[in-house]
């Protein structure tokens, strides 16, 4: 049983390793930071300035292929059957844990009352220039049950993400997610629950949470490994196991450790971190995001670095209008095409889906921006 185990855990490391991610933030994010120096909220009026682009302008609204989902106000009976047979697959456990397919649910700014399951592979990001923009209710909203909630609960409820709405959901907002998943920008009108009770086994390990506003209490359960950055916790957190860090965040729980006795008498009690907390982020590099105009033509919005920031709030951006953002289709662009358009200054939006690259992707031109929508791979 042990060698099956070992085996087993081996094929699964290698799977993973074999998966590079777009998380929606970390690509771009490292980018924007490479090129603007850090200021302070002082500095609120000042706008980074990108070099205009050499190739002709780019369609405005871009073609987003079949991946891309975008709704807007209207009948919310449709548009959740429709994210419901869109992600199907992603949405059972056995078919979509490693699956190819990607998906993004896009929000035109308004209110909906529509519950809907997050799959994997799966992002659901409103398109507003605040979160407030786009209201998504019904009786759950937008929500994350455990995946496999007989044996391990939500630690393989990997690789999904959600961001840039409020959640105004009857029954609070769930997501019990661990690792690969984060959830930013988004204003929860009632609690948040970042595990699964319903689950007979519901353990859940990793996640990240930023930007964000958390009106009733933030309730971490069994999570453990989980990073908080610029959260405002208006009534508070509680539970949680192990290595819970908060950053920046107003209402945090106090800091605080707990002896580990060790099992051998011979072996020393060591004090392990349950939640650590710091005052302020040093440095916040946000994820660049799109938004929608009035006219349907597209901007994507880049925040500016910021310093020494506690709470939760928009930093000051630049928007840059899509005729020069180039974006990607996998199967209908190589790696060629992508590189010609960083080349020649256009910034990057991966369309959902895996791009089978023959060779890297060279950046060389600072405050270029190369984003992923829904779990984007490479």
């Amino acid at each position: 049983a042990n060698s099956s185990s070992s085996t087993l855990w081996c094929i699964f490391r290698s799977m993973l390793r074999s998966i590079v991610s777009l998380n929606l933030w970390s690509i771009a994010s490292a980018i924007v930071v490479a090129q603007q120096e850090p200021c302070t909220t002082e500095c609120a009026a000042k706008k980074m300035v990108f070099e205009p682009v050499q190739l002709p302008a780019q369609p405005n609204p871009p073609n987003w292929g079949a991946s891309v989902s975008v709704f807007r106000p209207g009948d919310d009976a449709a548009i959740q059957e429709e994210i419901a047979r869109l992600s199907a697959g992603l949405t059972d456990r056995e078919k979509g844990h490693f699956s190819a397919e990607r998906r993004a649910f896009l929000f035109a700014p308004g209110t909906y009352a529509v519950d809907a399951e997050v799959g994997y592979y799966v992002q659901v990001a409103g398109l507003g220039r605040r979160p407030e923009d786009v209201i998504i209710g019904g009786e759950r909203g937008i929500y994350v049950d455990a995946m496999d909630p007989g044996q391990a609960g939500s630690l393989d409820t990997f690789w999904r993400s959600a961001e840039n709405f409020r959640h105004v959901g009857q029954q609070g907002f769930r997501w019990a997610v661990s690792q690969a998943a984060p959830l930013r920008r988004v204003i929860v009108d009632g609690d948040l629950e970042l595990f699964d009770p319903t689950a007979r086994v519901n353990y859940a390990s990793g996640g990240f949470l930023a930007d964000a506003v958390v009106k009733g209490t933030l309730v971490l359960g069994s999570q453990q490994q989980w990073l908080a950055r610029n959260v405002e916790l208006r009534n508070g957190a509680t539970g949680g196991a192990w290595s819970n860090v908060f950053v920046g965040c107003d209402g945090a729980p106090s800091e605080h450790v707990v002896a580990n006795d060790a099992e051998d008498e011979d072996e020393p009690v060591v004090d392990e971190p349950r939640v650590s907390v710091v005052g302020a982020t040093p440095v916040v590099a946000e994820k660049p995001f799109v938004a929608v105009n009035d006219d349907g033509t597209y901007v994507l919005v880049v925040p500016e670095i910021l310093r020494d920031v506690a709470g939760a709030g928009d930093a000051p951006a630049a928007e840059v209008s899509f005729e020069d953002v180039f974006v990607a289709r996998a199967g209908e662009h190589d790696t060629d095409d992508i590189q010609t358009a960083l080349d020649a200054g256009l910034h990057v939006v991966l369309a959902p889906g895996v791009f089978d690259l023959d060779a890297p992707l060279k950046i060389t031109r600072p405050g270029a921006v190369l984003l992923g929508l829904g779990l984007a791979s490479l």
